[in-house]
């Protein structure tokens, strides 16, 4: 008896290592930024925010298979997201601001044939900001920051469509609005970012 629970157990072993896949890819997509804040006067001037803006992301692709349905997936992006900002009480001034961001999506996904479920933590590593207004304003986002992100995929032999959102943080987030002078911490309620990508292994 016990000697056919070993060999159950090796069996075992045997077929959850042979299930450990490594697998290394690329992938890119587009993305769209929907970001919220309450009005704030920074300076003479008085920002509010605009419409949902269109970017892109491009990144590496590790995803190691732990079991049958289960892996994790580990990326580094380039992210290229956009902001509209309005200027003015009237809101006849439209600022677009880039943020280029360099980020590590940690994901453990489930896989169920070719659909797959996935969720876990983005990390930002650095990022940078340009206004098309430097002297109407300027964003400082915050580097560091962590959050959430989840989504469902498909995987279609070495190919595989993404459709992911990230953003959903779990403590108060703060960007640094600069404007005339004067800078101010602005709380934003929302800073979701939607996205669609393509990709496949080698």
């Amino acid at each position: 008896m016990k000697r056919f629970f070993l060999l159950l157990l090796a069996l075992g072993i045997s077929g959850a290592l042979s299930a450990r896949v490594l697998s290394f890819g690329v992938r890119g997509g587009v993305n769209f930024t929907d970001c919220s804040f309450k009005p704030q006067t920074v300076g003479d001037t008085r920002f509010s925010p605009g419409s949902v803006r269109a970017g892109f992301d491009t990144g590496f692709v590790l995803r190691l298979n732990l079991a049958r349905h289960l892996h994790l997936q580990s990326e580094l992006d380039y992210t290229f997201a956009n902001y509209e900002v309005l200027a003015g009480r009237a809101a006849d001034n439209r600022i677009s601001i880039r943020n280029e961001r360099l980020e590590i999506p940690v994901l453990l996904g489930l896989r169920f044939g070719a659909f797959r479920l996935f969720g876990g933590v983005r990390f930002r590593v650095t990022d940078s900001s340009r206004s098309n207004n430097q002297q109407l304003l300027r964003v400082k986002f915050d580097s560091g920051k962590s959050d959430l992100v989840g989504g469902i995929g498909f995987d279609i032999r070495k190919f595989f469509l993404d459709f992911r959102v990230s953003g959903i943080s779990w403590d108060k987030t703060r960007y640094g609005f600069s404007s005339g002078g004067a800078t101010r911490r602005v709380e934003v309620s929302r800073d979701i970012v939607y996205g669609a990508s393509l990709g496949f292994f080698f």
